[in-house]
């Protein structure tokens, strides 16, 4: 019997290495309770397995997911940005300010907002790094004055009329789904690939982790911390503008929403493909997994009030569960040293 007969039969040692990967509960729990859940709802609500309820899941998450990853970048650079929501506010009230009072062509405008996010991403920078006011206060102070000057400028009323053109650009149907949704993947995958594949971005993680060998290493921890905040600001500025071509409007009202599901989504994110560290892949399934929830809740009649406790509760468990998992990572490390 030769080697490649022996071989026939039965898998390989890679094959193995998979199948024990998958099975891994602590890296993709999440994704078999994502699963479980979808079971359960499809049981319980012969209307929530269509493909129709799927798309609106699949497609509805572009803004989220962005400002989630807003909230993972200054996470990961060792920071807490609390005006990610107000920055969505404010960007989508600009876009359509200027290029509907103003007359500035969207392209112009889209940069200007951008340009704009960058120097509020900045300023808290210089004030939490440099100053060395922590960012939980200085973002939730920026934040909150960044608001009010939008109310004061151009009021808090829904504002609409936008670029026709951007509208239905962002709103293409591909397969079923909006080109919005392509845009926040391609954001995704782009990220992921800094951070996972790049020097500059695994030396953003480390200095994330752990600032103080970081900088004994030779890394410029301040500066990445300092670009953890302007790039926060950024993605939240892009989430709003994805609104704005998503719903042809600006309402102000609404982005305060997202700041609970961003942090929900990112502790949670946390607990699963990279357990004990905030992780790109980890955002998209935790951000569907908790509208899956959501969606299947609302379906069975709990409607208002259940986003709030769904969302919440996924809160306080990720973070929970994110402790749980940095300690057994540690004892494991003690152990083995």
């Amino acid at each position: 019997m030769t080697d490649d007969t022996i071989a026939i039969g039965r898998p390989t040692g890679g094959t193995f290495a998979f199948a024990r990967g998958l099975l891994d509960f602590e890296r993709y729990g999440l994704v078999y309770v994502w699963l479980l859940l979808i079971l359960v709802f499809s049981l319980f609500v012969p209307s929530f397995f269509r493909l129709s309820t799927f798309q609106i899941i699949l497609g509805s998450q572009a803004t989220q997911i962005i400002v989630t990853l807003a909230v993972v970048v200054a996470l990961l650079g060792g920071e807490f940005d609390l005006s990610v929501a107000n920055v969505v506010a404010v960007a989508g009230t600009a876009t359509v300010t200027l290029n509907t009072d103003f007359g500035w062509p969207i392209g112009i405008t889209l940069v200007a907002v951008l340009a704009a996010a960058i120097a509020f991403g900045a300023l808290n920078a210089f004030v939490s790094v440099a100053v060395g006011v922590p960012s939980i206060i200085t973002t939730l102070g920026s934040g909150t004055l960044l608001m009010g000057l939008s109310t004061g400028w151009a009021g808090s009323a829904p504002r609409g009329g936008v670029d026709g053109g951007f509208v239905a650009l962002a709103s293409a149907p591909i397969f079923g789904l909006p080109l919005s949704i392509y845009t926040t993947f391609a954001i995704g995958i782009a990220l992921y690939y800094v951070l996972e594949h790049t020097p500059l971005g695994r030396a953003f993680v480390f200095a994330g982790q752990n600032a103080e060998v970081a900088r004994l290493a030779g890394i410029r921890v301040d500066r990445l911390r300092a670009a953890s905040l302007v790039w926060s600001a950024v993605f939240s500025a892009l989430a709003g503008i994805l609104l704005v071509g998503i719903t042809g409007a600006s309402v102000p009202a609404v982005a305060s929403g997202y700041l609970l599901p961003a942090f929900a989504g990112a502790f949670l994110g946390s607990t699963v493909i990279r357990p004990g560290r905030f992780n790109v892949p980890g955002v998209f399934v935790a951000i569907y997994f908790l509208v899956t929830g959501v969606t299947g809740l609302q379906l069975l009649g709990y409607t208002g009030w259940v986003n709030d406790v769904f969302y919440g509760a996924s809160l306080v468990i990720a973070v929970l569960l994110t402790q749980i998992v940095a300690r057994r990572r540690r004892n494991r490390a003690l152990a083995g040293g």
